[in-house]
């Protein structure tokens, strides 16, 4: 078998390894390429420069569409070196596919119950806000803005369902009967000194 020359070229390799569901694609590095399927996206890690004795990591990469996984979440990484593909397609066949399964299925659950939670939460804000209100979800799921003619917040949600308000900005003071009623409901300690406030 040939020997890589820079991660794209490795995760080729691994990819007619795995099987026809697999492809490769470049990430603008030479040290680093995706390793794609239609169940999850690995990131294919190589040590510079790339010679046959080199260490080589195969992990799984993250995407938007997901919550970030907890600091106590087991991320497996599957380890080999550029001489050996076989042995590290083996493993993550062996090891690394399950793992990663149980991650994604465990994240997909945690990003429900988050957009879930925001959901809500800006249902009622949006109406408690008046007409004028307005909700934009941002591409990251558990963000959300909402503006209305007083001012401007944006909410965060976790993946256990909790809400806060991660930024405050209001343009009329007398808006702070709503955001009050924010602080009442997200449990977020929000002083209103100004006409600009953030909170955190």
């Amino acid at each position: 078998m040939r020997t890589a020359r820079s991660a794209l070229d490795y995760a080729r390799i691994l990819a007619a390894l795995l099987g026809p569901d697999w492809t490769a694609d470049s990430c603008g590095h030479s040290d680093l390429a995706l390793l794609n399927s239609p169940a999850m996206s690995l990131e294919v890690a190589t040590a510079p420069p790339v010679r046959a004795s080199g260490a080589v990591k195969v992990s799984l990469s993250h995407t938007h569409a997901f919550v970030w996984p907890r600091r106590s979440d087991h991320r497996h990484d599957v380890t080999g070196t550029i001489k050996d593909p076989q042995a590290v397609a083996d493993a993550i066949l062996t090891t690394g596919l399950p793992a990663w399964t149980r991650l994604l299925a465990d994240l997909s659950v945690r990003t429900d119950r988050t957009r879930n939670a925001l959901k809500a939460f800006m249902t009622m804000a949006e109406q408690l806000a008046g007409p004028e209100a307005q909700v934009a979800y941002g591409s990251v799921p558990g963000v959300a803005d909402l503006r209305w003619p007083g001012g401007r917040s944006t909410i965060r949600a976790d993946d256990e369902g909790g809400i806060r308000i991660a930024h405050l900005d209001l343009s009329d003071l007398t808006a702070s009967t709503f955001v009050n009623v924010l602080r009442t409901v997200t449990g977020t300690e929000v002083l209103v000194p100004s006409a600009n406030s953030t909170a955190s």
